[in-house]
């Protein structure tokens, strides 16, 4: 029995490829507040755990701390976040009321990106593709 096109597709391919559309369409919506969609993310994060420490965002987005530290300087840079060092080892992050702001008028244009993505492939099918990934991370995670 012959294997269709799509049973021989890498995962890993066709998951990067996924993501790389994913963030393209995010940035779009987000372009006109100067900000990426990585960046949103962080900063939504921070906002739901203020004074997270590093390796917690770290953990929680799924990065290495070296990429998520140099994700950090544009946001420092801008005024949108504040490092508090407690100690020599760990670091906390919070939003400035710049970050906090920022983070409120961005809000509905990502809101925007979202309806866009249930828009191409049916609420449904891209909430359940959104589970489904969030299930694998966390399964296999180590």
């Amino acid at each position: 029995m012959a294997q269709s096109a799509s049973s021989t597709l890498c995962y890993n391919l066709a998951a990067r490829s996924y993501s790389r559309g994913l963030t393209r369409l995010y940035d779009r919506h987000l372009a006109g507040e100067a900000i990426t969609s990585s960046q949103f993310s962080i900063l939504a994060v921070i906002a739901r755990r203020p004074a997270i420490s590093v390796a917690d965002l770290a953990t929680t987005m799924v990065m290495e701390r070296t990429t998520l530290m140099r994700a950090l300087h544009p946001l420092e840079d801008s005024g949108l976040i504040v490092r508090d060092f407690q100690g020599r080892r760990k670091i906390e992050l919070s939003l400035t009321p710049v970050g906090e702001a920022k983070l409120e008028r961005v809000k509905p244009l990502w809101a925007e990106a979202q309806t866009a993505v249930e828009a191409a492939s049916g609420e449904g099918e891209a909430g359940a593709l959104r589970d489904l990934m969030l299930k694998h991370i966390y399964d296999h995670s180590q």
